[in-house]
């Protein structure tokens, strides 16, 4: 399951208790990925485990602005993308469709997907989502000859209370500064519509030692981090939301049944989100391990050309 159950809030312990003698009933192991801390106390009573899976950028978007030394990469990157003819729009599908910018945002997505290392994640994030855009909002960026280059899609969170970037996406050809003028625009346009708070989402597998530094799950956790960055760019993905300067890090949880992350849970976290499942994992792991391998072999021959010492 993905984040905590939705329902009233006085309802919630009642919610989670009946899915709990549900699961147990049938023998089922369950997860929750990505939970909030508000109810953990209500987990934890019902006999469920958590560790930290990772942390959210959030925006107080009232104080929220680009002025100040630590924004000055981000006021280059903005900066760069209107040198470089780049305008921000709002696509609303809802009120009037267009072919031409779905066609586009299509291809775009297709262009973006070939720098991709492993299979596109799915489950923990959402999709585009044009067959029924319900209350997602999309912001795009054309460049000066008119040609959409980059989008973004937003999703309402905190019961409405703020917009969360879903979707990001680019061409692989796209000047730099595209994606954060498209984010900054997006930022200022719900907080000119009232709206508390915007976010960049989870940065899965960040700092879930912290405060867990003897959790054997958490240790597991940080392994998989560590392994995994090469083709899922955890960290990459951490220090991209690290440059907006987010006003708080809120962190996430899994929250399990049992005592401990299981094997089965494992999998099944990795094969939801991931159409290629574990053998797309593995592919890409040996594929890594293959390339430091051969540059390893490459440098030895190198240092040994260099020294002059005949070659095995």
């Amino acid at each position: 399951m993905l984040g905590d159950p939705v329902c009233a809030e006085e309802d919630f312990a009642q919610l989670l208790m009946d899915f709990r003698d549900y699961c147990a009933k049938r023998e089922y192991q369950c997860i929750f990925m990505g939970t909030t801390n508000q109810h953990l106390k209500v987990y934890e009573t019902l006999g469920y485990h958590y560790v930290k899976c990772g942390e959210e950028a959030r925006f107080a978007l009232a104080d929220y602005q680009i002025s100040g030394k630590k924004m000055a990469k981000m006021r280059m990157n903005i900066n760069h993308a209107k040198n470089a003819g780049f305008e921000t729009y709002e696509y609303k599908p809802n009120e009037r469709r267009n072919p031409e910018i779905e066609k586009a945002f299509k291809a775009v997505s297709e262009d973006w997907m070939k720098s991709k290392k492993s299979g596109m994640l799915s489950f923990s994030i959402g999709s585009v989502g044009l067959e029924d855009p319900m209350d997602r909002r999309y912001f795009y960026a054309k460049d000066a000859s008119g040609k959409i280059q980059a989008f973004n899609v937003f999703c309402p969170f905190l019961g409405m209370g703020g917009w969360m970037a879903d979707i990001t996406r680019r061409t692989n050809d796209c000047p730099g500064g595209a994606t954060e003028k498209i984010m900054y625009d997006a930022f200022m346009v719900f907080k000119e519509e009232g709206y508390p708070w915007a976010s960049m989402g989870l940065s899965p597998l960040s700092n879930v030692r912290e405060g867990e530094e003897d959790s054997l799950t958490a240790k597991f956790l940080e392994f998989v981090g560590e392994k995994g960055n090469r083709f899922y760019g955890f960290q990459d993905l951490h220090r991209a939301k690290e440059k907006y300067a987010p006003s708080d890090w809120e962190p996430g949880y899994f929250v399990y049944s049992g005592s401990m992350l299981t094997p089965q849970m494992a999998y099944a976290a990795v094969r939801i989100q991931n159409t290629g499942g574990i053998g797309d994992f593995m592919g890409s792991f040996l594929r890594g391990f293959w390339h430091d391998f051969a540059q390893a072999k490459r440098k030895e021959l190198r240092q040994k050309k260099e020294q002059n010492v005949p070659s095995a």
